[in-house]
């Protein structure tokens, strides 16, 4: 028998729109019109209770990001974050030619608020970034901390700009809702996740209008294709059941899985992701026994701050989860 294979190595999710949906938003109007991001930008606008002009439709979260550094972190402006996070913060500075500063921030432990908060006083950047939950460790941020530091970012003229990518999976959704009415904060979002679009290459930021109309003039006017729009806008429409179900799938293999690896001797913590992230012995070996299972796994063996941390994505799927944690049992102690 063939050995299965799953990527779980990405935090990608499980679509939340059937075959046949998909393939009837395929047409010939679909493919020879221009996109119009106009009627994704109200739906989603609507969702969070905004006006559409404070809301922009990007080709996935990446595009926010790039567009948030280059309208606000441009001519050798600092953009600062922290470290570990997610590679494109770095990226996108780097392609803009803004200087990136980085808090060290340890996976399993909370975000380094006071230290955050110092650097924006002394490095006086144009924009901040950060994550909640936030890869690879998949922590969170309370309400009192995002307070503090988007009031922290005003004081110093700053951008603070709210990735919550992975937003959907917190059980607790009040942050985000928080972050919408904060003046000075821009949030971003993506379909790649909890609606498993992510081949679609569609997202979303929302914030002060005058915000968003600085990240419409920092990109291309047809980021989006026609058929992300409209599968986001049928995603958005009818696929919101299929989203709920997986979102809860995920959530209980979460706690399980994290179970499983401690179990094993990895050193674990509470995710609010879609995925769980651990401390093993020897992260290359772990990953290959895993891979002769067939399951790809994240992994940064040798990288400072990173070398030994592993990171599985939840499948949100019932038999591809008791796939994994057979797995998991082969390999057994580590």
């Amino acid at each position: 028998m063939e050995t299965p294979t799953l990527r779980l190595n990405a935090n990608e999710g499980r679509p939340c729109l059937p075959p046949e949906s998909i393939a009837a938003l395929v047409g010939a109007e679909v493919l020879r019109r221009y996109p119009e991001s106009r009627p994704l930008e109200e739906a989603l606008a609507a969702k969070m209770g905004l006006p559409p002009e404070r809301v922009i439709a990007t080709a996935g979260a990446d595009d926010a990001i790039d567009r948030a550094v280059r309208a606000f972190g441009r001519g050798g402006a600092t953009v600062l974050s922290t470290a570990p996070a997610f590679e494109e913060y770095a990226a996108a500075a780097e392609r803009t030619g803004a200087r990136y500063v980085a808090v060290p921030r340890a996976p399993d432990g909370p975000l380094p608020l006071a230290a955050l908060v110092e650097a924006i006083r002394a490095e006086k950047p144009c924009l901040v970034i950060v994550a909640s939950p936030d890869s690879p460790g998949g922590g969170t941020l309370s309400l009192a901390e995002l307070r503090e530091l988007a009031a922290a970012c005003r004081a110093s003229g700053a951008v603070l700009l709210f990735d919550v990518a992975y937003a959907d999976f917190d059980e607790d959704g009040s942050v985000y809702e928080e972050a919408l009415g904060l003046p000075g904060v821009v949030s971003t979002g993506t379909f790649s996740k909890a609606y498993g679009l992510a081949g679609l290459r569609a997202g979303w930021a929302a914030g002060p209008a005058e915000r968003i109309a600085m990240l419409r003039e920092a990109g291309p006017p047809f980021s989006l294709c026609t058929f992300s729009v409209a599968a986001a806008l049928e995603a958005l429409r009818s696929g919101e059941a299929a989203k709920e179900a997986f979102v809860s799938e995920v959530r209980r293999e979460r706690p399980l899985l994290r179970e499983a690896l401690g179990a094993m001797g990895a050193r674990t913590w509470p995710s609010k992701a879609n995925f769980s992230t651990a401390f093993v012995p020897d992260s290359a070996a772990f990953s290959s026994a895993l891979a002769a299972e067939g399951i790809r796994i994240r992994s940064w063996a040798g990288k400072p701050g990173r070398d030994g941390m592993v990171r599985i994505t939840c499948p949100g799927e019932i038999s591809e989860f008791a796939i994994l944690l057979a797995a998991l049992a082969k390999i057994g102690r580590l």
